[in-house]
């Protein structure tokens, strides 16, 4: 099972990483430098393999032709693509700050914490995603489990999106996706016996 999903992924981003969805970088662009950035920052090895993977949903949504998908992918990618992480046995860690990026970048637009201007892109999906939170709104995510890391996560997927070539190379980052998901299944094995 785990090696199919680790096949499936990077089919995924062969596959659909060249797209731009309105972005001035690539999908596997913006994947390989999210994850670049987290590794950078010290980040878990969960919280990198949730920067590299935060977009999937896109991807699944464009393979399975999920109603909805337009030039700026899936608005409703984040949970498209942490559902289908929690389906191949992903821990919490890793898809549940995925799931929560949207929300993120919604919560720091509405408290101006932005560390810069949205893009095109970003601003108009932000629109589409339900524009900035309410107070109530904000004090309900501050409470989500993983909520310090969909923020992270979200000051990552703003770094993400370099103007300069970066190192594309999936194949470096697998490993990590590979560790994560054995780590979890692993786990899950141990905790039903």
């Amino acid at each position: 099972m785990m090696h199919d999903c680790i096949k499936t992924i990077q089919q995924l981003f062969v596959i659909y990483g060249d797209k731009h969805y309105q972005e001035a970088c690539s999908q596997t662009v913006h994947a390989v430098s999210c994850a670049w950035h987290a590794k950078k920052q010290h980040a878990t090895a969960d919280l990198i393999v949730a920067a590299l993977l935060h977009d999937i949903g896109h991807f699944i949504a464009d393979r399975d032709n999920i109603s909805g998908f337009d030039q700026f992918g899936h608005k409703e990618h984040a949970e498209i693509g942490a559902t289908w992480l929690a389906q191949q046995g992903f821990p919490p860690s890793v898809y549940l700050p995925i799931r929560y990026h949207v929300q993120a970048k919604r919560y720091l637009a509405s408290q101006r914490q932005l560390s810069k201007p949205l893009s095109h892109a970003s601003a108009t999906t932000l629109a589409q995603q339900g524009g900035i939170m309410t107070e109530s709104e904000q004090a309900r995510f501050e409470l989500q489990p993983y909520f310090n890391d969909a923020i992270a996560l979200r000051a990552f997927d703003e770094l993400g999106k370099p103007t300069e070539k970066v190192s594309t190379a999936i194949s470096y980052w697998l490993p990590y996706v590979e560790f994560v998901l054995g780590e979890s299944l692993k786990n899950d094995a141990l905790s039903t016996n």
